[in-house]
């Protein structure tokens, strides 16, 4: 059990770290504001996801739990981030940008999902 937590607390400050470097990355070089940042990081982060459960299945054992959960619970955890899609998208409401927030909202989902969808997709067929 101890070893389960510290591979999704090492797993998560590795993301965590990501995330934030991502976040500075698009943010300061790449012009891009904050919540469009955080846009990236979680469709970036779904299509890793989608790409990992695929591998994951694909190896067909549960001897891959370390793996599931160092990078899917902990890496994958940290650095997908819905609870600043939900703080970004609850500003853009507050100051008075509803469209500017739904737009926010249904690409974070849409892209999200789709990310997944398609890269479980991809590498569940690559893999088999």
């Amino acid at each position: 059990m101890i070893n389960h937590l510290l591979l999704v607390a090492f797993g998560g400050a590795i993301g965590a770290l990501a995330r934030y470097g991502v976040g500075l990355a698009v943010t300061h070089q790449g012009g891009i504001e904050g919540s469009w940042a955080t846009l990236i990081v979680n469709t970036l982060g779904s299509g890793l996801m989608g790409a990992l459960v695929a591998w994951l299945a694909g190896r067909g054992d549960l001897a891959q739990q370390g793996l599931w959960l160092l990078i899917g619970v902990g890496m994958l955890g940290a650095f997908t981030t819905f609870s600043s899609f939900s703080k970004d998208a609850v500003d853009l409401l507050l100051a008075g940008e509803t469209a500017r927030a739904l737009t926010y909202i249904t690409l974070n989902v849409v892209l999200s999902i789709g990310a997944f969808a398609l890269s479980f997709l991809a590498f569940r067929g690559a893999l088999s």
